[in-house]
């Protein structure tokens, strides 16, 4: 097959059954039976074992690490690990996820192995119920020596900002940011194709097992990005990110960096969209629903379906009565 067959890609969900979901991803279209605890969907992924796989077209049941080595630039840049760069899932915060923080590339490659890249993060806040907080960041002050007392002390609860969120709020955490979600909020993730993690509070709470969850508190002490005094005010204002929430027809330029690029689609009409010099996009729907459409066909996209157009596409329509969507490029 030459890349001018490639075609908009639709993938399998990879569920994950973690303490603190629950079953609000059938707001999102997901099948979840009663009973059945899921935590997140993984909508793209080439991470580790965890590999997507196509559902529609001629190239049905390959998974994206195949077509990646397959079909090279025109569906991934040439990355560190050689996988895919960014990993999109939802994510049902029933309950509240532990306090943690990401590395950077560096450091996870030189502690978590070669194939580990940092982690990078945005949040898209699907549903959030009435008093919804997330974790961002430390308080004005907070240094490396009066953290690690605290920690010691069992005070992290005195160092740590947290902020409420509404549907529709859009948060970006850098690698080296502590943070938490916290309970009663529906989201989706776009970030570094990463799982690493490390854990520094995570409530008292054990596992399936019956034994607390393993913190991190050396690795995580090693990659904490505390902020000098005078530079508090702008790391901060960089993690909300404003836009126009009343906007219609608009593309919102949310996020521009080398893990990648965020645009908010809020469209009543039909938008054409081009892939320029990016390897690939991806439109995962929020909101609504809508019809994708490119020189050599058509796919239908509802609420909770994401969709990977591979770099030979070239142009693309999304043909909507009403639809949000988030596009991720590199």
């Amino acid at each position: 097959m030459s890349t001018s067959e490639l075609y908009p890609l639709k993938f399998r969900p990879i569920y994950k059954h973690y303490i603190w979901g629950g079953q609000n991803l059938r707001a999102m279209g997901k099948p979840i039976g009663d009973g059945e605890i899921v935590a997140e969907s993984w909508e793209v992924s080439d991470h580790g074992d965890d590999l997507s796989v196509v559902l529609n077209g001629s190239l049905k049941g390959k998974t994206l690490r195949e077509l990646i080595v397959q079909f090279g630039e025109d569906l991934s840049p040439d990355t560190l690990t050689g996988r895919f760069p960014i990993l999109i899932k939802y994510i049902d915060a029933t309950r509240r996820l532990s306090i943690q923080v990401h590395p950077d590339d560096a450091y996870a490659r030189a502690n978590e192995g070669p194939q580990e890249l940092g982690k990078t993060e945005c949040w898209y806040v699907l549903e959030a119920q009435p008093g919804a907080e997330l974790v961002v960041g430390m308080k004005r002050g907070v240094t490396r020596d009066s953290f690690r007392d605290m920690i010691d002390e069992d005070r992290i609860d005195d160092t740590i900002c947290t902020i409420p969120v509404s549907k529709g709020d859009f948060v970006y955490i850098k690698s080296g940011t502590v943070h938490a979600i916290l309970e009663g909020i529906l989201i989706c993730e776009i970030q570094e194709n990463s799982d690493s993690t490390y854990r520094l509070y995570d409530w008292g709470r054990v596992g399936n097992d019956g034994k607390p969850r393993p913190l991190h508190i050396e690795k995580a002490m090693d990659v904490i990005t505390f902020i000098p005094e005078k530079e508090y005010e702008q790391f901060m204002a960089g993690i909300l990110i404003p836009y126009d929430k009343e906007a219609l027809n608009h593309t919102h330029e949310l996020v521009r960096g080398s893990c990648f690029n965020i645009d908010l689609l809020t469209y009543t009409t039909d938008v054409t969209l081009s892939l320029g010099p990016s390897h690939f996009n991806t439109i995962s729907v929020l909101e609504g629903e809508c019809d994708l459409l490119w020189s050599g066909g058509s796919l239908s996209l509802s609420r909770g379906e994401t969709i990977l157009i591979p770099r030979p596409v070239g142009e693309y329509t999304v043909k909507a009565s009403s639809v949000t969507a988030i596009r991720s490029f590199l």
